[in-house]
């Protein structure tokens, strides 16, 4: 994960203006966007091997069942293979690419993401807010140690890529389910750990509106930075980023109204100006040239294993 660090002195915060809070704005979403970036590619078929580890036999015929599994459900999943994680965690990656791909409908929130990392031997199903109780991270886990890890691990791609593909669409149809050993053993760590993050990044949060000056803004990144998965667990990557933006801006808000920092003046010019808004992405479901998402985002359920 590379981090990229901008030092903004502190009187400038105070003098942010309505003219300058667009630009404002832009810096911030520039610095949270290239902490998490990942070269996500353009969505162009629903198997998208830029890895190489798939026969173009296998891609045809899973590209061929996925379209009629989306004709006859309306769920949307993707298959996508990587030659490089690009030093970036998995599960970052992986959230990263389906709110870019927006899989799934937007009304309903269905799509399904399969992401193989060859190189690092890792692999990850990520699972759309609408399908988290047809498709659980119970049953995720269960499809990625019983079908694709055994397949992987003897070195063929084709037929665990194909398993795994399969397994998914039967689990959404409910015809798949996992033993009583899965229900068992399964644990709650990954979420622990977010919350932890949560609470972790709060305090920090809340520490920077009595810190005064550059400190204050340092540790009011500080702890956004850790707050940011806990935000993005609860409204997924794109929005999780502009809440993170908003309380960056709130926090500068109460530290010049409790009078901390070295900013003066008159109340206001930190809100106005531009708005935000979410243009609706089209749906597309056309062939295997020309095929979008339609606007659906993950919460980060789903599971991830390695070979």
């Amino acid at each position: 994960m590379k981090f990229n660090l901008i030092f903004i002195n502190s009187k400038i915060i105070p003098r942010l203006g309505r003219k300058n809070i667009g630009c404002f704005l832009s810096i911030l979403i520039v610095t949270f966007t290239e902490i998490f970036s990942y070269p996500v590619p353009k969505l162009e078929r629903r198997v998208m091997d830029h890895a190489g580890i798939l026969s173009e036999a296998t891609v045809n015929q899973i590209e061929t069942n996925l379209k009629q599994f989306e004709v006859e459900t309306s769920n949307q999943i993707a298959v996508y293979t990587t030659a490089s994680l690009q030093d970036e965690p998995i599960d970052d990656v992986a959230i990263q690419i389906f709110d870019e791909w927006k899989l799934g409908q937007k009304s309903k929130k269905n799509g399904v993401l399969l992401i193989v990392a060859p190189n690092e031997r890792k692999m990850k199903i990520l699972v759309g807010r609408g399908l988290e109780g047809s498709l659980t991270d119970i049953q995720a886990k269960h499809i990625i140690r019983d079908e694709l890890k055994p397949r992987f691990i003897d070195k063929d791609m084709d037929g665990g890529v194909t398993a795994g593909v399969n397994a998914i669409m039967a689990a959404i149809r409910g015809e798949y389910s996992p033993s009583e050993d899965d229900v068992a053993t399964t644990g709650n760590s990954s979420d622990e750990e977010v919350f932890s993050s949560g609470l972790v990044g709060g305090i920090f949060t809340l520490i920077s509106l009595i810190v005064p000056s550059i400190g204050g803004i340092m540790f009011t990144v500080i702890g956004l930075l850790v707050l940011f998965p806990f935000l993005t667990f609860l409204f997924g990557s794109t929005f999780g980023l502009i809440v993170a933006v908003l309380l960056f801006i709130l926090v500068m808000f109460l530290k010049r109204k409790l009078g901390i920092g070295n900013g003066g003046g008159s109340d206001g010019g930190y809100f106005g100006g531009g708005g935000w808004s979410s243009g609706g992405d089209s749906w597309s479901s056309g062939g295997s040239d020309s095929w979008s998402g339609g606007g659906g985002d993950s919460a980060g359920g789903g599971a991830s294993g390695d070979w």
